[in-house]
């Protein structure tokens, strides 16, 4: 836009919030709603910040609960994932276009995409720096608790939504008879799913919850220069392309589980996978935002590792028209230790890990990451509490444990049509006892929003 331009800062407060200014999902707010209204302005997304301060409680006395401390409830401590930090709150994105209310972009299970994503795309620094200021971000377990969750004090953030729609650069234009304004609504996580406790007991918490004050959206518009309202208000359509996330949940209990679904998406550019044993979610005892290996049902909770991984097309592999194998199918490392102690290989395969890693950002775009052989290892179990040795996921060191499966379909940002064949994959492992593994897929996929006096339309 030529001409030169002027910009104000926007401080917008939620648009359902109650007169105590004050928000939480125990106490009947699941939803946090801002709306960003039509005028005469230019928005770039990327400017846009959720702010606001985070209290965390170890009980829900009426009116003062408890705040938590350091030795806790009768030594019972409650706690967040570190590497999360606020965005453990975020349980679904969904921006709506202003006029027609038509979803621009819905990202559900956003906590866990979060997980993946941070873990990749931050560094250790990253993590003890701006992150750490910015969404309450921590580099381990100890000072997430010490730092963020324990005292009377609020802590205030102020994050960004890495989001398609937000984050591609696209410019929105938000005069009445253009775009216009839009709405960024915030499903908040369930206290049970996005809190804790460090050693797996619950008694005396049971009504831990979090809190959120002072909150508001800040963002950057720039004014339009007189000798370019006509030509702005002209733009009665238009087309905005990104990349987008789907999400999908099931869940596994097999050493031979088969995913399939119809996925319907034309430029398919990758898929990522997450694991975490079903009972981990919504309980204060166990971590359910992990990223972990799945497990068995024995108290030991020794890990389950994947011998055979395929990729599939309409029932055909691909892109790899061969079996992946990882490092446990080597004799004497099909478990974590063995007769004479720990397996040699006690990190994760590398070519699942580096498929992984390119599956979320490829490595062309990659300039730090916090992904090591620390967090992307099988030394550990997913056991409650390691009594401070270190053997429980909820120790895992450099941010916490960082496994996933992927694939990258995408060459030049082409994607691939999955249209009209159904997605799947195929993973063998050695599950053999009767516990239900939850799996949250995501899929990232170029798409087009176009937009017009009628409202808008996803091209997928």
């Amino acid at each position: 836009m030529s001409g030169a331009t002027t910009s104000r800062y926007l401080q917008l407060r939620p648009t359902n919030i109650g007169p105590n200014q004050t928000i939480s999902f125990k106490n009947g707010f699941p939803v946090l709603t801002f709306s960003i209204q039509s005028q005469n302005g230019i928005l770039d997304p990327r400017t846009i910040r959720i702010n606001g301060d985070l209290s965390v409680f170890s009980d829900n006395l009426s009116p003062n609960p408890t705040a938590v401390t350091s030795a806790g409830v009768g030594g019972v401590k409650v706690t967040m994932d570190n590497r999360l930090g606020i965005y453990a709150m975020w349980d679904q994105l969904v921006i709506r276009h202003g006029k027609s209310k038509q979803i621009c972009e819905n990202i559900q299970h956003y906590n866990k995409y979060m997980s993946t994503y941070l873990g990749m795309t931050s560094s250790k620094q990253d993590l003890m720096g701006h992150l750490n200021e910015t969404a309450l971000i921590q580099p381990n377990p100890e000072s997430m608790f010490e730092n963020v969750v324990v005292g009377a004090n609020k802590k205030s953030f102020s994050c960004h939504l890495p989001s398609g729609f937000l984050q591609s650069g696209n410019a929105i234009n938000l005069m009445d008879n253009s775009f216009g304004g839009f709405d960024i609504e915030i499903h908040l996580s369930p206290d049970s799913n996005c809190l804790f406790t460090r050693d797996g007991v619950v008694t005396g918490v049971e009504d831990a919850h979090y809190q959120l004050s002072n909150l508001n959206l800040s963002c950057e518009v720039h004014d339009i220069p007189a000798d370019q309202m006509a030509t702005m208000s002209a733009q009665t359509s238009g087309a905005l392309e990104f990349n987008s996330i789907s999400s999908l949940y099931t869940s596994i209990n097999t050493n031979n589980a088969q995913l399939q679904f119809n996925l319907g998406l034309k430029k398919l550019q990758s898929v990522f996978m997450t694991f975490v044993p079903s009972n981990f979610i919504n309980t204060l005892a166990e971590n359910g935002l992990a990223n972990v290996y799945p497990s068995q049902s024995t108290a030991a909770r020794t890990l389950v590792n994947f011998s055979r991984v395929q990729w599939l097309r309409g029932g055909s592999k691909y892109p790899a028209e061969f079996d992946m194998e990882g490092n446990t199918t080597i004799p004497g490392n099909s478990n974590i230790t063995t007769a004479n102690g720990k397996g040699e290989f006690v990190v994760s395969d590398s070519q699942l890990a580096k498929q992984f890693a390119q599956a979320v950002i490829p490595e062309f775009m990659l300039d730090r990451t916090s992904l090591s052989n620390r967090n992307l290892n099988r030394d550990f179990a997913n056991i409650a509490t390691g009594a401070g040795t270190g053997a429980s996921y909820k120790d895992v060191t450099e941010g916490g444990s960082l496994f996933g499966l992927g694939i990258r379909y995408s060459q030049y940002n082409n994607g691939q049509d999955f249209s009209s064949q159904q997605w799947g994959c195929s993973l063998d492992s050695d599950l053999t006892t009767d516990s239900p593994q939850s799996v949250f897929l995501f899929f990232k996929n170029r798409q087009v929003l176009a937009w017009s006096p009628n409202g808008i339309e996803i091209m997928r």
